[in-house]
């Protein structure tokens, strides 16, 4: 049957339903992203990991842990003068609520917004103990009342009558210091949260952000936000520091897009310069910006078909589509300049058109098998270069034999002896061989270079200011950013809430042994009920035993009727108060058949003893967001070799099938040689490998099967080299520039790929069958 390609009929109706395809696609994103707004692009590095499917609570956990953390923004002003410092923080504070960005900003508490958390407990101040007080209740009672009797006598203690007249053992007192310790360093001030450190004041100023901080439009404000920061700086010497996901996220969405336009720009200017000195004419010009424009759109938009975002992290590789997808272009272009007047659009399409569609498939291949990894990221990578070299072939294919109807002007293929030259030292034996041979030696002295890291966090670059900052507000409050906790298990409600109160006390022995700066449990704002019925009895015995002691002390009368008779507090109580708004989000609650709530741990500083000491405890696991990535990454890094290697047998039984077994074993060579070349330098660099030097192996299984298919099926060798050359150069261009970048990963995987399509095409002549050596004589 004949390809309508190669039928005049047939060609054009294929043409128009291409140019339909292209249109629409364009029509589409102008109308989601222009007339809708909609946003198109995910900024959230989190959106390109893979959900805890084989533990959907752990998920969940880590879901609402995420939720509650990257909505806050932190500032902390300082300053030598007290009030000089509170005014700043109320101006700060009201420029900051005038922000779209913020939904709520905090630099004083009212008293209102005091007294709701103080009078939740203080209506239940019968059953609410701290662990020290529990001791010292049930051990000897008699030193509370000698306690009480030396704050009432202390001038500086503050105790007042009406206080002692409803907490005369000031039991109530002790527990709203041991409440507000659990919140950190910093203390409440005149309603402000403040600290002094070496006779400097710090003032904390909370917002929380009314959209995702990972909104293109929230970052957009983070200038603004910077801006109100040095004006308050000026206008009250005051200087701030800030902490936030928003910050990051900002920062990291920046540093992609200028990396986008560096990597863009420079691909770009690489291709005019390389078509300006080769071809010498616009059209060829033209016609490579259009498969690589029809590419992108298409890919884009097919991408947005079935994720409705697509990440920057796509993109960025996306954008370096220009190597990949102008081979082709190049091709057909080349041979067009090497025809001179002799040149027919339709034949020479036909004389290419077996080497680049067996290319796509190769590289399909390659690309595919990326969508069996659960990581978002990664499948979107997969569909965004599947649909981008799909397309881009099409339009070559398409309309490229009627936008190069005519001939180009007649002259000598550039580089002509230096390809000829070149050419004739692969039919010499020990050159042919030699040389992939001695690449393969250097390459083994340097391979136990190479070391491992899987480490998520290399995807995202770290900015020392924003660290030094965050570091510095984490060394004041005494709260870690880190999202290590506990994951806890329980049969009911008050079996978790027990659970959670045995769990503290081996938190405090890890504290005691300085594994562990801290931590934030439920149960030390709510114990169980069975706790709450123990305090409640500690205090009656209390009341009873040393109320006659303490009236005869103070000469006062304690009213017994003041002990309200016990009522429990449960869990939908708790989580309906005030309290909860800060720390509701530890309790996960049903799930699973099951109960559970979390365990924040604050400074791990040994984290295997953390780990060890949790595998003793029952329904207890250790749970790392960063480290399940991690480990995860390590997994598919063994997944993607397994899967490289399954692309090249598969690959090299096609092309044995097309060819031969030893043409086969040829044509895959050289591109093995390559990846195995890039590892080795990647590592003499210093920079571990990782996932993303896998994946660009197998970019470079793609481009450099590419590259010995032209050699094996074009008759014109030196045509060939000429188009693999130009290739191979867009491709360094385009992703050498990823070695630029400030993000380990990218740049790790840049240079794996400078050196991967730089080897291959090296070594791309090696395909030369017997014929083809002569004829580049």
């Amino acid at each position: 049957m004949k390809n309508p390609l190669f039928s005049s009929k047939g060609a054009r109706l294929l043409s128009w339903l291409w140019l339909v395809i292209v249109l629409s696609c364009t029509g589409v994103l102008l109308y989601q992203g222009v007339l809708q707004k909609k946003p198109l692009i995910e900024t959230n590095i989190l959106a390109l990991l893979p959900e805890n499917r084989q533990d959907p609570v752990a998920q969940a956990a880590f879901d609402k842990v995420a939720d509650s953390v990257s909505n806050k923004v932190i500032f902390v002003l300082s300053g030598k003068d007290r009030d000089t410092l509170h005014a700043s923080a109320d101006w700060f504070a009201a420029q900051l609520s005038e922000l779209a960005v913020f939904k709520d900003i905090t630099a004083r508490l009212s008293a209102e917004s005091q007294q709701q958390g103080s009078r939740f407990y203080y209506q239940h101040r019968f059953q609410f103990l701290s662990p020290e007080q529990q001791q010292r209740i049930s051990r000897a009672p008699e030193e509370q009342t000698q306690y009480v009797i030396q704050s009432v006598y202390n001038p500086f203690s503050g105790v007042t009558g009406a206080e002692l007249g409803n907490d005369p053992f000031l039991l109530f007192r002790d527990y709203a210091s041991y409440l507000s310790k659990l919140s950190g360093k910093f203390k409440l001030d005149d309603g402000y949260l403040t600290q002094t450190v070496d006779g400097k004041e710090y003032v904390l100023v909370v917002g929380e952000l009314s959209l995702s901080p990972y909104s293109l439009g929230v970052q957009q404000q983070v200038p603004a936000i910077k801006q109100l920061e040095a004006s308050v700086r000026k206008q009250y010497v005051t200087d701030v520091m800030h902490t936030g996901v928003l910050f990051y996220a900002a920062f990291g969405t920046q540093s992609a897009k200028s990396e986008i336009s560096t990597i863009g720009l420079g691909s770009l200017l690489g291709v005019l310069l390389l078509f300006l000195v080769i071809y010498r004419s616009t059209l060829p010009l033209m016609m490579a910006l259009l498969s690589i424009f029809c590419g992108f759109v298409v890919a884009l938009a097919g991408s947005l078909l079935l994720f409705e975002k697509i990440h920057l992290f796509s993109l960025v590789f996306g954008s370096s589509l220009i190597g990949v997808s102008i081979d082709y272009s190049f091709h057909y272009l080349t041979e067009r300049l090497a025809a001179g007047k002799a040149w027919n659009a339709g034949k020479a399409l036909r004389q290419i058109f077996g080497a680049i569609t067996l290319g796509l498939i190769t590289s399909l291949i390659g690309y595919m098998g990326l969508l069996i990894a659960p990581f978002p990221g990664l499948q979107q990578l997969s569909v965004f270069s599947v649909i981008g070299l799909v397309a881009s072939y099409i339009t070559v294919v398409c309309w490229y034999p009627k936008l190069a109807s005519t001939p180009s002007e007649p002259r000598v293929l550039p580089g002509h002896v230096l390809w000829k030259r070149w050419l004739n030292l692969w039919r010499i034996p020990r050159y042919r061989w030699g040389l992939p041979l001695v690449t393969i030696a250097v390459s083994c002295l340097f391979i136990g270079n190479v070391t491992y890291n899987d480490d998520i966090h290399q995807l995202q670059a770290m900015p020392k200011t924003l660290k030094q900052q965050e570091d510095a507000i984490q060394t004041l409050s005494g709260v870690s950013g880190s999202q290590q906790m506990l994951l806890v298990a329980a049969d009911s409600e008050q079996a978790l809430l027990s659970r959670l109160g045995v769990l503290s006390d081996g938190l405090n022995r890890l504290i005691q042994d300085g594994d562990l700066l801290g931590y934030q449990s439920i149960h030390q704002y709510l114990p169980g009920v069975e706790e709450q019925q123990a305090n409640y009895q500690r205090i009656q015995t209390l009341y009873q035993k040393q109320t006659p002691v303490l009236e005869s002390a103070l000469g006062i009368s304690v009213d017994a009727a003041m002990l309200t008779p016990f009522t429990p507090v449960s869990v939908a109580d708790f989580l309906a108060s005030p309290v909860a708004r800060a720390i509701g989000f530890l309790w996960l609650g049903q799930m699973n058949e099951g109960y559970y709530s979390v365990v924040m741990l604050n400074g791990v500083t040994d984290i295997a003893a953390i780990k060890a000491w949790a595998h003793t405890q029952n329904g207890v696991s250790y749970l790392n967001k960063a480290d399940e990535i991690s480990r995860l990454f390590g997994e598919y890094r063994g997944n993607v070799t397994l899967l490289l290697a399954v692309a090249i047998v598969a690959i090299w039984l096609l092309l044995s099938w097309r060819y031969s077994l030893v043409q086969g074993a040829k044509m895959v060579l050289p591109p093995i040689i390559a990846g195995f070349s890039a590892i080795a330098v990647t590592g003499v660099t210093g920079q571990p490998v990782n996932l993303f030097n896998l994946l660009a192996l197998i970019l470079i299984l793609g481009i450099g099967i590419d590259y010995t298919l032209f050699f094996t099926e074009q008759k014109q060798s030196k045509t060939t080299l000429l188009a693999i050359t130009l290739s191979a150069l867009t491709t360094i261009l385009s992703f050498g520039l990823l070695a630029l970048s400030n993000t380990n990963a990218i740049h790790s995987f840049g240079i794996t790929i400078l050196t991967g399509i730089f080897v291959s095409w090296l070594l791309s002549p090696l395909a030369l069958n017997t014929c083809q050596q002569k004829e580049a004589e």
